[in-house]
């Protein structure tokens, strides 16, 4: 994970990105609505008419609307533009737990403690359908993008899907003519499918952007994936590693990943199609109660005790090196290829495969370097990264095609035309590109200090000449061969590095 944006706050129970600025509304336990650039990292305005917790939160896809949920039993429109209230729904009689906007439609869902759901019409300022069936706290409702169904989640242990396609012809029918939307009865929202396989409180419930799943989480510790058809629902994979109550869970729009938060004080990246954790973020002190994604960016969010986290789960940024003035050599898309900037043409080297021992979103090069010193060869060392070790990869392109060789951890460069050193730790293992076998040896040096504008210092590293004899430099005795190392410890004499 990359942390983006992180802040102290009170404590958070609700997160929504705007669709198209790079704001995120926060709400907060002590009442307030805190609306946030995590771009330039500072407030924008801050929205304080609720009395006591904010738990629901959602932003209008296209309009400046965006719409709360409170302890108050009070469901919030807000203009964005103007910082003001526009109009408050009192239809609960109890906390409100989550809001949504409808993604085509007029409409607000809310869900509530008093076991209900409802759906306002925010244009009419009316409540047009009242959905009851659930026998206990309703703690999530959210639409469907791309069909006419509700899930939602209840303390009552079930998750259940509802078709609102009645609804909707009703409300076309009505739209225009007399017919007052609020006159629409409740019958046309129905109860489609009860999935029933937690054994504890449901806390989340969640269907995925473009899929027939739903993801769900309880007070069992568990997140458990669903498969639904027109009629019937199925469990496709339960998920278990959390310590204590799972309160929120999504979908990532692009992986197969499950994004969970939990009281556990962690947030866990979940490949629901292996069951494996593939990343996570912990808290010394701080539980963890809402995640949100962003509708199109690789942005994510979680909220805690303490504030709340903005993240990405990996870099859009592809690896390249540029090779001439107008050529570049980069990885996408498992490929690697060379562009031709002037007549923009992409010419494919070879396939990058994907070891099977990589996480999904670990599996791309983190770097790409050319050899310089045999341009016409046209190798190239790809370095991966997982966790704290690095990995790299040589292609030399042979006859037209490319053949990948890999070797053990370590960053790697080119240093003459048929040799590369690999920097691991505080030790330099010079390879020939052909071969994956070497010897080590140790950095000796000494440091010097580099004038100009960026003033610091530097390790001159006095390489062992290949040839066995005594001395830095190459064979062709052009002196010692100096490299620029990066020093990320604390150096034991005071006086380097002031």
């Amino acid at each position: 994970m990359k942390v983006r944006y992180e802040l102290k706050t009170n404590r958070v129970k609700g997160l929504c990105f705007h669709h198209t600025m790079p704001w995120i509304l926060v709400t907060l336990h002590n009442g307030c609505i805190s609306l946030y650039d995590y771009a330039a990292k500072r407030l924008l305005f801050k929205f304080e008419e609720h009395v006591g917790p904010v738990r629901g939160i959602d932003v209008h896809r296209t309009q400046p609307l965006f719409v709360s949920g409170g302890d108050d039993f009070k469901v919030k429109l807000w203009n964005l533009n103007e910082r003001r209230s526009l109009y408050t729904f009192t239809n609960h009689t109890d906390y409100i737990r989550t809001v949504q906007f409808h993604w085509e439609l007029p409409w607000i869902l809310s869900c509530s403690d008093d076991q209900t759901i409802r759906i306002f019409n925010w244009q009419n300022r009316s409540c047009i359908a009242l959905l009851t069936g659930h026998s206990h706290y309703v703690m999530s409702a959210f639409f469907n993008n791309e069909e006419d169904l509700i899930v939602s989640s209840s303390l009552d242990e079930t998750v259940r899907i509802w078709d609102y396609s009645e609804l909707r012809k009703k409300y076309s029918s009505s739209h225009g003519s007399s017919t007052r939307p609020s006159e629409l009865g409740a019958t046309d929202v129905s109860v489609k499918i009860i999935l029933d396989g937690h054994d504890k409180p449901v806390n989340w419930a969640a269907f995925h952007p473009k899929k027939r799943l739903v993801v769900s989480s309880a007070d069992d510790k568990t997140v458990r994936v669903w498969r639904y058809q027109d009629t019937r629902a199925w469990e496709l994979e339960t998920l278990r590693g959390h310590e204590h109550n799972v309160v929120a869970c999504l979908f990532h729009p692009k992986y197969d990943l499950v994004i969970s938060a939990s009281e556990d004080k962690t947030v866990k990246i979940w490949d629901y199609t292996t069951k494996a954790v593939i990343d996570y973020m912990k808290r010394d002190m701080d539980r963890f109660w809402i995640v949100a994604a962003h509708p199109s960016l690789n942005y994510f969010a979680a909220g805690h005790d303490s504030g709340f986290i903005v993240f990405k789960l990996e870099s859009e940024r592809p690896p390249l090196v540029r090779l001439s003035a107008n050529t570049v050599a980069l990885v996408t898309k498992h490929e690697l290829s060379i562009h031709d900037l002037s007549a923009n043409k992409s010419t494919t080297l070879c396939q990058v495969p994907v070891p099977q021992d990589r996480a999904m979103l670990n599996n791309y090069p983190r770097f790409v370097h050319f050899n310089q010193f045999d341009s016409a060869a046209k190798a190239f060392v790809l370095t991966y990264k997982t966790d704290e070790e690095y990995r790299y990869e040589t292609y030399t392109s042979v006859g037209g095609k490319s053949e990948p060789r890999s070797a053990d951890s370590g960053q790697s460069v080119f240093v003459s035309k048929d040799k590369m050193c690999v920097f691991k730790r505080k030790e330099v293992m010079p390879k020939p590109v052909s071969r994956c076998i070497a010897g080590t040896v140790r950095l000796h040096g000494s440091w010097e200090e580099t004038g100009g504008v960026e003033r610091g210092w530097r390790y001159r590293v006095d390489l062992p000449r290949t040839d066995g004899q005594d001395g830095g430099g190459d064979q062709q005795g052009r002196g010692p061969l100096r490299l620029r190392l990066k020093v990320t410890c604390v150096p034991s004499n005071p006086n380097i590095g002031r």
